[in-house]
This record gives C-alpha cells, structure tokens and sequence, in this order.
C-alpha cells in the first residue's frame, strides 16, 4: 500500500500517505519493513553463506513534498524533504548498531502502542543540531499483514 519511489545505487526508496492520505502510513511502513526482512532470511537460507547478504532500513514520519518534480525535460513523482533526509541516515546508522531496522522518535510517537521496539540511542545526524531518539524496530503486534485505514 505504499509507493515506490526509486533504486538508488542498492537502495530502495518508498514512501506512504501520497498520492492519497493514509492514516496508517507509519505502520504500513514498519510491517513492510519488517516483511522484507522476512523474506530476505527466507532467501539468504537458500544462498551459499558467501552470498548472502545484510540490509539496513530507516523510517521516519513527517511532513515532506511530494509531487513531481523536475522539469519539463525529466520530471519524477517522488518526495523530497529534511524528514527523507533523516530518514536516509537511519538507514545508514543501522551498521553502527549492527541493527536491521531503525525508525525514529517521530514514526514511534505514532505507532507507539502497536510494535514491540528497543530504544536505541538518542543521536544527531549529519546536518541537524537537534538529536533525535531512535529505536529498533522488532515486531508489530498486530501482524505484518498490512491494515487498512478502517482497521486503525
């Protein structure tokens, strides 16, 4: 139920809440997260140990710009915006924490009572004074089958 935005070198960009209003983009966001991670030991099983492979996922909520954008030459739907930014950071922290899955305060603020989490660090990312607090994501309580907005 969300949309991807792009490949970028071996990241995958996606996002929820656009075109259309999602209520629940936050945890539509965390139970793909963690679906992905699903199938990812399901396939790493099946590889030779030296082929297998480890990724990092960071979310976070926010308001951002989303449209497209471009001109008239090249132009592409796709969000932009200092929450894709930290977003993207989470990402990359993931190696410093040897974690999977790290989401930040403002995506937990919003999804609080329905995942299971470890509260990681409080810490500031390239480009921002203000630290943010941030968290493993480990489960969602309700399942990783996506909700609908009738369901939250």
């Amino acid at each position: 139920q969300g949309t991807l935005d792009k490949y970028v070198g071996d990241m995958v960009m996606c996002f929820w809440g656009a075109p259309l209003p999602q209520k629940n983009h936050a945890i539509l966001a965390c139970q793909c997260a963690l679906k992905q991670m699903e199938e990812l030991r399901i396939l790493n099983e099946g590889w030779p140990p030296e082929r297998r492979i480890n990724i990092g996922i960071g979310i976070n909520s926010g308001i951002m710009t989303v449209g497209n954008m471009g001109s008239p030459g090249r132009m592409n739907y796709t969000i932009m915006g200092d929450n894709v930014n930290l977003g993207s950071r989470l990402e990359g922290t993931n190696k410093e924490y040897g974690t999977n899955i790290i989401i930040s305060e403002y995506t937990y603020g919003l999804v609080k009572d329905q995942v299971i989490v470890r509260e990681l660090d409080n810490i500031r990312v390239k480009g921002k004074n203000k630290p943010v607090l941030i968290y493993e994501l480990i489960d969602v309580k309700g399942g990783l089958d996506p909700a609908t907005d009738s369901d939250v």
